[in-house]
């Protein structure tokens, strides 16, 4: 059911609803809907923050979420690395799917991607130029389980991997548990896949964080990403370098409202959120899209 709330008087779409397309699969921001030969896929406004949604949602996040991750879709393209993306356009995605009903969607615009269909990889690729957070704990207590890193100066919050970026891939689940990159091949069954995930991925984060610095002026200081099969070829599907998904230098990222919630004792808890931190947590979004020159205007 269509559920749009508001939040310091914007609206916030907390659910989608799609009469026309069945739901393919509703995860806790983003909600897809099988569109025959493709997928199309609605970022909402819900935020989560250790695997717990928030009873409260962020104006206009899932149109970030959807620049942000579109962007790096279409610069991937022209540098040759096959993804899922097809459009984020609602005319051309009216006019592939032949479904003329989604332009009477007023609620859709700016938020919705149309994607090819792929198998899921069950490992998320993650990769990091700095250390924060658990990657600390690991160094520290020795249990780091992936290549060696080379620190600049002291293991600290921000310390920069010299040999970066490094590979540390995660369990696809709902604890997203560290696995080894031994344990990676385990669970996908194929060396030779799992070596390509691997390399491709390290690919992509020094292409990306490259082009941040040189046009951008920020870091992309570590993230995740995600790969499906299609035909028998590793592409790049989920989303890519998103507030949500990635941590940045100067930070504009999700990070900000893990802190709130951890300084205040709520970590782990599904909490109405004050209006002060949804509104600061929108315009932490939108100053990423800006960096990005993501708008017009």
């Amino acid at each position: 059911m269509l559920r749009i709330e508001k939040v310091g008087g914007k609206s916030v779409l907390m659910e989608s609803e799609i009469p026309f397309f069945p739901v393919f699969k509703k995860g806790k921001v983003r909600e897809v809907y099988d569109a025959g030969d493709f997928l199309l896929i609605v970022s909402t406004d819900r935020i989560s923050a250790f695997d717990v949604i928030m009873q409260t949602g962020v104006p206009e996040k899932g149109i970030y979420l959807t620049k942000q991750s579109s962007f790096w879709f279409k610069f991937l393209e022209e540098e040759g690395v096959e993804t899922h993306f097809i459009s984020d356009d609602l005319e051309d995605i009216a006019e592939i799917t032949g479904e003329s009903r989604l332009l009477e969607l007023d609620w859709l615009k700016g938020r919705v991607m149309l994607a090819k269909k792929a198998e899921l990889l069950p490992v998320e690729a993650v990769c990091r130029f700095r250390v924060f957070g658990s990657a600390i704990t690991a160094l520290k207590e020795d249990s780091w389980i992936w290549d060696k890193v080379e620190i600049d100066g002291a293991v600290e919050e921000g310390a920069l991997i010299k040999n970066g970026p490094v590979f540390t891939p995660t369990e696809k689940s709902e604890t997203d548990d560290k696995i080894s990159y031994a344990q990676m091949v385990s669970i996908l069954k194929d060396e030779s896949l799992a070596s390509q995930v691997k390399e491709r991925t390290i690919e992509i984060f020094k292409k990306c964080n490259d082009y941040a610095q040189k046009e951008f002026g920020f870091e992309i200081a570590d993230g995740k990403i995600e790969w499906g099969i299609k035909d028998g070829q590793l592409i790049l599907i989920d989303e890519t370098f998103t507030s949500d998904s990635a941590r940045f230098i100067p930070d504009k990222s999700k990070e900000y409202f893990r802190k709130w919630l951890k300084d205040n004792g709520l970590k782990g808890k599904s909490v109405e959120l004050p209006e002060e931190i949804a509104l600061n947590i929108a315009a932490l979004y939108r100053s990423q899209c800006d960096d990005m020159k993501l708008f017009e205007n």
